[in-house]
């Protein structure tokens, strides 16, 4: 599935001929990786852009903005200005390449100051991509050097954010063959949804209008999952993980689009779709808005919670496990997104025939009511470990229950987290760091290990309550609960 043809509607004729012209150089570039380079580099690009605005970042504290450092954001953009030039580097020939270090030598030692002139005003013109590319690159080498100058001398204002902000803006604005924000956003050489079966789908819807707008749809879904590709949750490196809120920005900034189009617009442009019954019109509109719902739920708690002040992070342990959910539970919304809007005009298509790791709302449920049970035995566990210590004064079997419940918590984390109900998480997020900042010696004292054994015993109930509230979902009624499966995996954690 390639972007439609009728998206040449929303183009400019003279934007037409210079994406003509760009596509007649992509295909003509033998360069290994071309279209991940190109793609990478549009990710970039409209991630400077849209990260410089600060709705686009979990910043807890926005008031009095203009008096907080920003040197930690500033890094993050230093590094993707270098990611920038290292991929216009990639597209570039090597004769390109060795042009680009030559000028640069002559501009600074053998040019005169007119000469310098004419040669930044040819340069503007941009004749070709190969020039605009060449461009692109030299400027950015100069942002490059700027900004690790400053970052490496002190605190640094939001004043000096906003402006660079305006000179990165403005040439990526001014780039007449790599503007990302141009050509309506997609590329023919990368914007391809690969699966046989949706493509088949799309292909067979009846209604034109229809067909125009959730194909355009779809294909700004699947570019989210693409983002989302790029975030390494696996990353040991504490900075290289602060580098993925310039991604997660981007996916902010373009799921508001795109609810906003889910709420504003496809109703009535549904309306108007005269080949498409009436009941198929209210399930597409209940669909779209639903998924903007969930959409405008999940990334408030994402960047209240899981990716809070994440610039300013100091432990790489917290942080990883935060983008790992953020990047789960994203990916989850929008593979099930796909897949349930299409399933309104093609109850046939089947989510493995789109995404081979798709995880259906079935088996999500049932996954997410494994562990809730699971974390509720393993807590049940540890409550009865405490009452003992309690009772013996002896805490060192309530230290292995500890541990026990800290690797459970992880294990969580990283499989079941992301599917619970955001309205849920507070309760998850407030005993995760009731755990991570527990001293297990202050336990040796009476009144913190009662305290300690309330406050298990609270968390217990309301994870009985959440088991209950799993168990009424629609989709499990009809599914048993699996214990032999539950209590192999209890024993491994409690063994």
């Amino acid at each position: 599935m390639a972007p439609p043809e009728e998206i040449n509607e929303l183009i400019a004729p003279e934007q037409r001929k210079v994406i003509e012209e760009r596509n007649q150089w992509f295909y003509s570039l033998e360069e290994p990786r071309k279209q991940e380079k190109l793609f990478e580099l549009e990710l970039y690009l409209k991630g400077l852009d849209r990260f410089f605005n600060l709705k686009n970042q979990p910043i807890s504290q926005k008031e009095g903005i203009v008096r907080r450092d920003f040197t930690k954001e500033l890094r993050i953009i230093r590094n993707a200005v270098g990611k920038v030039v290292q991929l216009t580097k990639g597209l570039l020939t090597m004769e390109d390449n060795r042009t680009l270090h030559f000028s640069s030598y002559v501009e600074t030692r053998l040019l005169s100051d007119y000469q310098r002139a004419k040669r930044v005003e040819r340069a503007l013109k941009q004749s070709t991509p190969e020039q605009s590319l060449f461009v692109l690159c030299h400027t950015f080498i100069n942002f490059q050097e700027i900004i690790q100058n400053v970052v490496s001398k002190g605190e640094n204002s939001y004043f000096l954010f906003y402006h660079l902000e305006q000179l990165i803006s403005r040439e990526i604005a001014g780039n007449r063959y790599f503007n990302p924000f141009k050509a309506a956003g997609f590329a023919p050489h990368y914007d391809v949804v690969k699966s046989p079966r949706f493509t088949k789908f799309v292909r067979g819807i009846s209604d034109p209008v229809l067909k125009k707008h959730l194909s355009i749809i779809f294909l700004m879904m699947f570019k989210m999952l693409r983002y989302l590709n790029f975030v390494d949750s696996e990353e040991r490196e504490l900075s290289t993980l602060k580098d993925s809120l310039l991604i997660f920005s981007l996916v902010n900034s373009e799921s508001m689009l795109l609810v906003d189009l889910f709420e504003n617009e496809m109703p009535q442009i549904i309306d108007r779709c005269e080949h498409t019954s009436e009941q198929k019109k209210d399930e597409l509109k209940s669909s779209l808005d639903a998924l903007a719902y969930q959409l405008t739920v999940e990334l408030e708690k994402i960047f209240e919670l899981e990716l809070r002040d994440a610039a300013t992070a100091t432990k790489r342990g917290p942080l990883r496990v935060g983008v790992a959910r953020s990047r789960g539970l994203l990916t989850n919304i929008f593979q099930q997104g796909i897949v349930h809007v299409a399933q309104v005009l093609d109850h046939e298509l089947a989510g493995k025939d789109v995404f081979p790791d798709f995880i259906s709302k079935v088996d999500t449920s049932l996954k997410l009511r494994r562990d809730v049970w699971l974390f509720h035995k393993v807590v049940e566990n540890i409550e009865q470990t405490a009452e003992q210590a309690l009772a013996s004064k002896q805490t060192i079997p309530l230290i292995e229950a500890i541990k026990t419940l800290r690797n459970f918590i992880y294990f969580y984390q990283n499989i079941s987290f992301q599917y619970v109900r955001s309205m849920d998480r507070d309760e998850f997020q407030k005993f995760f760091g009731l755990v991570d900042s527990l001293n297990v010696r202050q336990l040796e004292d009476t009144s913190n290990l009662e305290k300690f054994r309330q406050d298990l015993h609270a968390f217990k109930m309301f994870l009985e309550t959440t088991l209950a509230s799993i168990n009424n979902r629609a989709e499990l009624r009809d599914q048993p609960f699996g214990r032999e499966e539950g209590e192999r995996i209890l024993a491994q954690f409690l063994s």
